[in-house]
């Protein structure tokens, strides 16, 4: 009985001390990224991206797969200071963006000039001086997704501009 009553006081001492090692580790890496974040919001690409350019994003009102990215690029459009200017292919509207409809001549430059399908949601990056639009994707993308689209997105844009 003493054996087992030994084995219990063990096996709750290491999952007590396993919590107060993962509650640390948890507070270094929130401390990290709140770090790297506000990093990240100072560097010359983010600045140049906010300045220069601004997002075109083409949804449908009933589609679950635009309901669930809304929120994500509105979340990165605020953190990161780009305009989204919002555009519609049917009549409904999705919360905390613009209601604006999808005029044949929009339709003509983000989808059928590219050789686009008209796949929603659809996200474009327009540069604001040239109105150059460059797809940044179509369908919906986790938050490290999108962050890692556009930067490779800005970094060909860099490479074209300045080879």
């Amino acid at each position: 009985m003493k054996v087992k009553v030994i084995l219990l006081l063990c096996f709750f001492y290491n999952i007590s001390y396993a919590n107060v090692a993962l509650d640390q580790l948890n507070a270094r890496l929130a401390a990290k990224s709140t770090v790297s974040q506000k990093a990240n919001t100072d560097s010359p690409l983010i600045k140049e991206i906010s300045e220069h350019y601004y997002f075109v994003f083409i949804y449908r009102g009933d589609c679950p797969h635009c309901h669930n990215f809304a929120p994500i690029l509105t979340d990165f459009a605020n953190t990161f200071h780009v305009e989204v200017k919002a555009y519609h292919i049917d009549s409904k509207t999705l919360d905390g963006l613009s209601n604006q409809p999808l005029t044949p001549e929009l339709f003509q430059t983000f989808y059928a000039s590219g050789g686009y399908r008209p796949i929603v949601p659809a996200l474009f990056l327009v540069n604001r001086y040239t109105l150059e639009a460059y797809a940044v994707l179509f369908g919906e993308a986790a938050p490290h997704e999108l962050a890692k689209r556009v930067d490779e997105l800005m970094q060909h844009i860099q490479e074209r501009f300045n080879a």
